[in-house]
């Protein structure tokens, strides 16, 4: 049965721009990326803050994708992105982080659950969706945040995890109007290992970590975030 709808979005919910320490992608760049790529929906969620979706809204015009703020929080035990919100999340312990979120009026995300996270069994069911498709995760990776969805019964999402104009829009899920949930991939492309590898090098210069580069060389760099 084909349960699409005219008011269905085209979204990619897991984009980063220069506000994060890993991006050098301008708001308004990203909306031309966007816009190339047919997406009528979009979500900026730069490393704690709220900062690129708010500016990213002074540029929307006629054409523009709709804007979901958003931010990716570090906590205790890994990523969690909060989506619509008004204010940045100043917890960083999991629990505090989601009851936040959602004081805030937000939406709760578990992103990349087999990545870089610790005690996802106990978070997998507080949150509203977990992340599914990460372009930026392993298949493997991918496969297990999945079967985590499955367990526990949550509704899914897919975002690019975009830090590179190259990377936005490479993956966009048919979402409904009023929910963030995958009813559709209709293109999923994993990220290429100079893509990540060039916003880890841009994430050390922009930290000043010259030490890493120095010492490992950039192909240090892409070996640390492929692990």
């Amino acid at each position: 049965m084909d349960n699409r709808s005219a008011d269905d979005r085209i979204a990619d919910l897991h984009i980063h721009s220069r506000y994060s320490h890993d991006s050098f992608l301008s708001p308004r760049a990203i909306l031309r990326r966007a816009e190339a790529a047919g997406l009528t929906c979009i979500a900026i969620t730069d490393h704690g803050t709220i900062r690129g979706a708010v500016e990213a809204k002074r540029y929307v015009t006629a054409v523009s994708p709709e804007i979901i703020v958003g931010t990716e929080i570090r906590t205790d035990c890994g990523d969690i992105i909060g989506l619509g919100l008004s204010d940045d999340i100043r917890s960083t312990a999991w629990k505090d982080v989601i009851r936040e979120i959602r004081s805030n009026g937000g939406t709760v995300i578990l992103p990349h659950p087999c990545r870089d996270h610790t005690n996802i069994e106990e978070i997998a069911p507080q949150v509203d969706y977990i992340e599914c498709w990460n372009a930026r995760s392993t298949p493997a990776q991918n496969e297990g945040a999945a079967e985590l969805a499955r367990r526990h019964a949550r509704p899914v999402v897919a975002g690019s995890d975009a830090h590179l104009g190259s990377e936005v829009g490479s993956v966009r899920a048919r979402i409904g109007r009023d929910s963030f949930a995958c009813r559709e991939l209709l293109a999923a492309r994993y990220a290429t290992s100079s893509e990540i590898r060039r916003s880890q090098v841009g994430s050390c210069i922009r930290q000043g970590k010259w030490g890493t580069l120095i010492r490992g060389g950039f192909s240090a760099v892409a070996r640390k975030i492929r692990r």
